[in-house]
């Protein structure tokens, strides 16, 4: 599937060279894609580092008091999802590629992690019986989604003439 553009006339060589490096640029996407698979890890990062309210602007819910006060004799001081880190290192690394699921092709990208590999995370997610929901991931906020645009944008303009 693709397009043929023909242009004739003064100053249309530049034009059809531009549009012709914004098809072989979108042709393979994976260089941005790497890059928007980075941001979105980020992005899961800032949850865990804001306690739940990157995504949604309100923080995760506490910790039942029991269940504090266990955890600050036995970790003081770590976040809530944050016991033992495997969660955040899971679906959050630094590198994106580390994640617990990473593929990235021309066309398409997806990051994050599956349930099998920290089965808990499905409970933090939803909730549960006694156990309220703290999304791990939410929707994007709007400068995640500017953030992914801008390496879309700058991917396809590679080469193109300003």
């Amino acid at each position: 599937m693709g397009a043929r553009v023909s242009l004739s006339g003064t100053g249309m060589r530049a034009v059809s060279h531009d549009l012709e490096r914004l098809a072989v640029n979108a042709r393979n996407m994976k260089p941005a894609l790497e890059q928007v698979a980075q941001v979105a890890v980020d992005a899961t990062r800032a949850q865990f580092d804001a306690e739940g309210s990157h995504f949604h602007g309100t923080g995760w819910a506490p910790l039942s008091p029991r269940y504090a006060a266990w955890k600050q004799r036995v970790k003081p001081g770590a976040p809530i999802l944050q016991l033992t880190g495997k969660l955040k290192r899971t679906v959050a690394p630094a590198s994106a590629p580390q994640a617990g699921f990473y593929k990235v092709s021309a066309t398409r990208m997806e990051v994050g992690m599956l349930y099998q590999q920290v089965p808990y995370a499905k409970y933090h997610q939803e909730g549960g019986q006694n156990l309220p929901d703290r999304p791990i991931m939410g929707p994007l906020t709007r400068e995640d989604q500017k953030a992914m645009s801008k390496v879309v944008h700058t991917h396809l303009m590679m080469g193109v003439r300003r």
